[in-house]
């Protein structure tokens, strides 16, 4: 009994001894939990801040320019001319003979302007108006033309007006009655065969005033005559 008793120790331990060397179950390991990744989150879009949006500027819209319509005109007859000029408080007068228009027709007297119309009591003459006092010129180039805009010459001339600012005044302070009484007394004169004028007046106190455009120079003296054209 002892023997077996022996012999069944002897195999137990063998059993342990086998059980030990036999190949290990590896006990289950935890898996290492790796840290996630980070994920790159985008930052958001920059928002661009609002570009204005240009307000409509309004396009004027062109003035229409009223088209000005030429005066027709047919010439002036071959004994057009110039009769007289004179000053009318700040306006000074042109009147024509024979220029036989029918509408309102555009002029300059040199750099002044005038507009010029039909008698209405002898319609085959003009008169021209410059809204202006114009003295001191004693030939002055009349042009024409068919437009307000002065843009279409039609006829030039020059012509003599008489407009001379040669007037002399005589005031007597110790006159009451100056003025009084006028009356005036013209003469026309042709030099080199050139008529000039010349105009004396007087009053209730004696010389008034002359008025002249007779030539300071002058090589013959030819007479009297008519009123100057």
């Amino acid at each position: 009994m002892r023997k077996i008793a022996v012999v069944l120790l002897m195999l137990s331990l063998a059993g342990i001894a086998l059980s030990a060397c036999g190949t290990a179950t590896p006990s289950p390991t935890s898996t290492p939990t790796l840290a996630p990744s980070p994920t790159l989150t985008p930052l958001p879009s920059q928002t661009q801040p609002p570009t204005a949006t240009p307000t409509p500027t309004e396009t004027p819209t062109p003035t229409a320019t009223p088209t000005q319509t030429d005066v027709p005109f047919a010439g002036f007859p071959k004994d057009f001319r110039l009769y007289r000029a004179w000053n009318n408080g700040d306006e000074t007068y042109f009147y024509f003979f024979q220029a036989n228009i029918i509408d309102k027709l555009y002029a300059k007297a040199d750099d002044y302007d005038l507009v010029c119309n039909p008698d209405p009591l002898y319609p085959h003459h003009m008169q021209c108006v410059a809204e202006t006092k114009i003295f001191g010129e004693d030939e002055m180039t009349f042009t024409f033309y068919s437009d307000e805009a002065r843009q279409h010459p039609v006829f030039s001339q020059v012509f003599h007006t008489g407009l001379v600012n040669d007037i002399i005044y005589h005031h007597a302070n110790d006159c009451p009655d100056r003025g009084k009484d006028v009356y005036c007394e013209s003469e026309y004169r042709l030099y080199d065969g050139r008529c000039y004028y010349a105009h004396t007046c007087y009053d209730a106190c004696g010389l008034y005033y002359s008025r002249d455009n007779l030539p300071e120079v002058w090589n013959e003296f030819q007479g009297y005559t008519v009123p100057c054209n």
